[in-house]
């Protein structure tokens, strides 16, 4: 049977190949096919993920420790998006139910659409990545025997928590720093607020146009007195409708980029955290693995120290004793030369 530590591993490689593998893909580039397939592939996997978080967050909460990690609020969520991920699984799949509602037979793709499941599902493997590493590092210090924790372990919490605390706020500048580097340091309209605007305009040239007509109808009627004013007209409508296309095209153009610079944005922003949390892990260990190495050292240094005090004070302690038998032995000859002498005389 595994123990906790090996399960954790292992979550954390799935993780990581996860991540990787969907990271090398482009969903805004595949067909609707293409896109059911890795939606579906992926999903599993993401169940797998979740059936192995919350067996795993069972054992850590059946030690009725303290600080164990709390990652039911990742749990939930993953759990909740599982569910929409089998939604648009099941309506894609559903062609009869497509062709009915679009009226179509040739099968409708929506990149954009495709390009945003991928987005979020590497947002998900990053999450879990954050969440396992908690849980790899409460296990860690779990170890650690009771006669090593103290000072020590405690500087080592309050470190990991102050490069906790400083990832974050890097992580929050570097996403404002991208918003700006792409959207302009003066103009921080987000897209759907640029798209709002371009959908007011257009209703507004829509309504423009509709009204020229409607006039135009009215001088129709009216042609055998108007015909100068019917020429003039018929010029401005011709106008407004040019520059009205001129713009339409100006806005999906430029709408266009937007989402490409949004996508590349997210992409970035993605593949930063991915570092970061692999860095952290990294991080984590080695400190880890200097603080057992020191202590292991401490340990060996005074074991060897200990060795050496004794055997010398068993060498001292045989010395004092060959001196004390040789000052009785001193004592007995002057004893018996004092004898001899007396018995000379």
């Amino acid at each position: 049977m595994k123990t906790l530590d090996e399960k954790v591993e292992e979550l954390v490689k799935a993780i990581d190949a996860l991540h990787e593998s969907i990271a090398h893909e482009n969903w805004k580039e595949t067909n609707r096919q293409g896109f059911v397939f890795g939606l579906e592939t992926y999903t599993k996997k993401l169940k797998e993920l979740y059936y192995e978080f919350a067996d795993i967050d069972r054992e850590l909460k059946g030690l009725l420790e303290k600080n164990v990690p709390d990652v039911s609020q990742f749990l939930s969520e993953l759990r909740r998006e599982i569910t929409v991920f089998d939604s648009n699984l099941k309506m894609e799949k559903s062609t009869k139910f497509r062709e009915n509602l679009i009226n179509e037979t040739e099968p409708m793709e929506v990149p954009d659409l495709y390009s945003s499941l991928q987005h979020k599902i590497m947002t998900l493997t990053l999450k879990a990545r954050y969440s396992a590493e908690r849980m790899r590092t409460f296990l860690h210090m779990r170890k650690t025997h009771y006669s090593k924790k103290g000072a020590a372990a405690k500087n080592l919490l309050e470190l990991l928590n102050e490069r906790e605390a400083e990832i974050a706020d890097l992580k929050q500048k570097h996403h404002e720093l991208k918003r700006k580097s792409f959207l302009g340091f003066v103009q921080e309209k987000n897209i759907a607020e640029t798209e709002s605007e371009f959908a007011k305009m257009d209703k507004d040239l829509n309504a423009a146009v509709l009204e020229v007509n409607n006039s135009l109808k009215i001088h129709f009627s009216q042609m055998a007195y108007v015909e100068g004013s019917f020429a003039q007209l018929k010029e401005k409508v011709g106008m407004i409708e040019a520059k009205y296309e001129n713009f339409s095209k100006k806005a999906l153009e430029v709408i266009k980029e937007l989402k490409k610079e949004r996508d590349y944005a997210k992409t970035v922003a993605l593949d930063v955290e991915s570092e970061t949390l692999k860095m952290r892990g990294e991080y984590t260990k080695r400190i880890i693995s200097m603080e057992e190495d020191k202590q292991a050292l401490k340990e060996k240094v005074a074991e060897k120290y200990s060795k050496e005090i004794s055997r010398l004070k068993k060498d001292l302690d045989e010395r004092a004793q060959t001196i004390r038998k040789m000052n009785l032995l001193i004592e007995k000859q002057e004893e018996e030369i004092k004898n001899l002498r007396k018995g000379s005389k």
